[in-house]
């Protein structure tokens, strides 16, 4: 999860990522103490799944920032954050998730978080159908570590640590598995989802589940593909 944190009291963005590595989220953080700098870096590109947005801050206020990251067609969260409750009205008209009030206490946090977390699973419903000789399903795109292929085969390796063997090739499926954002190719062999990663270290990938698979020298896109989402990585 990469969060965003945009308040003009340092001190109060450092509490708030305290909370939130408390909560046990693990994320990635990006600070800004003002409104503009935080719009140019959602502009970039770069992938945000929250914004944590003071209200009160000198030159942009939070909502007025967060209407102009909608019109800027951010589709992630937001929470607003404030020392009371005045604002709550307005923060909802630009699709608020949540409101805090300052300042926020574990509990809360960790709630909002998961409350998150459990909204974008009910709603990932993308996938892919996946037929086998001894199995029919519609294969959800986040149960999906990486897909490998090894001797004419397509072995799709989950996260919950089974795996699902096809035999095809990886031309039949890639183009399905390309459309969708998260994923990336990596070696001529190997397709990941990003959001399965934990690391890179070097030329190895890592993954939730523990796995690991390799990045080709060929594959020079995919590094920037990969700190684009705003991951760290050690390569």
């Amino acid at each position: 999860m990469n969060i965003l944190i945009c308040d003009d009291i340092c001190d109060e963005a450092a509490k708030l990522e305290k909370i939130i590595k408390e909560s046990g989220f693990e994320a990635n953080y990006i600070f800004f103490d003002n409104g503009a700098d935080a719009l140019a870096y959602i502009k970039s590109g770069i992938k945000v799944n929250v914004c944590f947005l003071d209200i009160i801050m000198p030159g942009m206020k939070g909502t007025e920032l967060a209407s102009l990251l909608r019109k800027a067609n951010y589709s992630g969260e937001i929470v607003f954050l404030s020392t009371s409750n005045d604002y709550a009205a307005e923060a909802f008209e630009v699709g608020a998730f949540f409101y805090l009030v300052k300042p926020p206490n574990a509990q809360k946090v960790a709630k909002v978080l998961n409350d998150i977390a459990e909204s974008k699973k009910s709603a990932d419903t993308a996938g892919i159908p996946i037929s086998t000789s001894k199995i029919t399903e519609f294969l959800r795109f986040r149960e999906i570590s990486f897909i490998e292929v090894i001797n004419n085969k397509v072995y799709f390796r989950l996260l919950d640590g089974r795996e699902i063997v096809l035999y095809c090739t990886l031309n039949e499926v890639l183009p399905q598995l390309l459309a969708d954002e998260r994923f990336a190719q990596c070696h001529r062999s190997y397709v990941v989802n990003m959001d399965a990663i934990t690391q890179i270290h070097g030329k190895e990938i890592i993954f939730k589940c523990g796995r690991k698979a390799p990045v080709s020298r060929s594959y020079k896109e995919f590094n920037d593909f990969y700190l684009r989402r705003g991951m760290g990585s050690d390569m």
